[in-house]
């Protein structure tokens, strides 16, 4: 062959080698939903996962002393929005540990398939391929994808938001938003005293939940409710790594906050309570499970914030007005209200919306 005829091979090499690369990037994104890996390469990489990573993982990605869980909530939060690719690489850099790069793409790729499986993300009929391009070209979503319908699309009066809990934990952790809390502060408005029984209302990731347990002990409960399992996992988690054994996580209901009757001191919301559906019906539920000087604290966006008409729909935002005719009908009465997340108050760089914060009593119970 001619270096003319050689050199026209290799460009044409070339030429297909890139055209197959841009192929590869431009094909439509697939997810972990999808069935991207199959149970038998899955099996293969629990026998891997075990002799190979299972001493600091702990069996089945459990957790050990030496390595965190690779099937929890914090994982999947960590991952989600991420790639395959992402967790493919991952592991082909940082295991096992003081033999990083000796386990071959293959083999990464069946612990790979092995950790999706385990996380619960269904099997298909084809295997992962051991090619981190590939890999990047399936989008790694924790929750599977819903079908509620979007915000223009709910049916007037549903107000709740439809994100899935693992989104929550990457939203809700992200540094900014915690600097924006101001949980301290909020602990003073409350007076809270040990013994008391807090209720963090869609708690979240505990931002709130965990100091309020510091602040009771060590007589007093906080008390995590939520809807979403993965999030009362998560600050489970939390409270077990700080040793707080003051704190309770209950599993609510859209409408009901699932607590015991005559139970709680104060019962508090953060950006929380516009989501449900009937504001009203849910107060009257949440009352009874208040004690007889029981007190209701609501932090809300203003409603004309940037950042919060940004967020949420108009339906999806309230106003202290609309609180205080609420709590009006129920029999409560406004306490307190406090500025901390107003104006100049509220926090630079946080990129939180300005927040009204009022607090509320029962109307024939004295303030404390």
């Amino acid at each position: 062959m001619s270096t003319t005829s050689i050199a026209r091979a290799g460009a044409a090499s070339v030429a297909i080698a890139i055209a197959s690369y841009g192929a590869l990037h431009a094909q439509p994104a697939r997810s972990v939903w999808d069935g991207v890996y199959t149970d038998a390469q899955a099996e293969r990489g629990a026998a891997l996962f075990d002799r190979a990573c299972a001493e600091c993982h702990g069996p089945a990605g459990a957790g050990g002393g030496m390595a965190p869980a690779l099937v929890d909530a914090a994982f999947l939060a960590n991952y989600d929005g991420q790639t395959v690719g992402d967790l493919f690489d991952r592991n082909k850099n940082t295991m096992p540990v003081g033999r990083e790069g000796q386990l071959s793409p293959q083999q990464t790729a069946d612990i790979t398939a092995f950790m999706l499986q385990a996380n619960k993300f269904p099997a298909g009929t084809t295997e992962l391929p051991a090619l981190s391009p590939m890999l990047k070209t399936i989008a790694f979503i924790a929750q599977k994808p819903s079908t509620a319908p979007s915000q223009g699309d709910r049916p007037p009066g549903t107000h709740q938001d439809n994100t899935p809990g693992t989104e929550w934990i990457r939203r809700l952790e992200r540094p900014s938003r915690i600097a924006g809390l101001k949980t301290a502060e909020v602990v003073a408005c409350l007076r809270l005293r040990p013994g008391d029984v807090v209720a963090d209302i869609g708690a979240g990731t505990g931002a709130f939940t965990i100091p309020f347990a510091k602040a009771v002990a060590p007589s007093g409960r906080a008390i995590a409710v939520d809807i979403w399992p993965e999030l009362l996992d998560y600050i489970k988690t939390r409270a077990n790594a700080e040793a707080i054994a003051n704190l309770q996580t209950v599993l609510a209901r859209q409408d009901d906050p699932s607590l015991g009757a005559g139970e709680v001191d104060v019962a508090f919301f953060h950006d929380v309570f516009h989501n449900t559906n009937d504001r009203e019906a849910y107060l009257r539920v949440l009352a009874r499970y208040l004690k007889p000087g029981g007190r209701i604290a609501i932090v809300e966006q203003e409603f004309d914030d940037p950042i919060a008409r940004k967020w949420d729909v108009a339906d999806d935002r309230i106003t202290p007005e609309q609180v205080n005719a609420w709590m009006a009908h129920v029999g409560f009465r406004l306490e307190a209200s406090f500025d901390i997340f107003k104006g100049a108050n509220n926090p630079k760089g946080t990129d939180m919306p300005e927040r009204w914060f009022v607090l509320y009593t029962r109307e024939a119970t004295a303030a404390r």
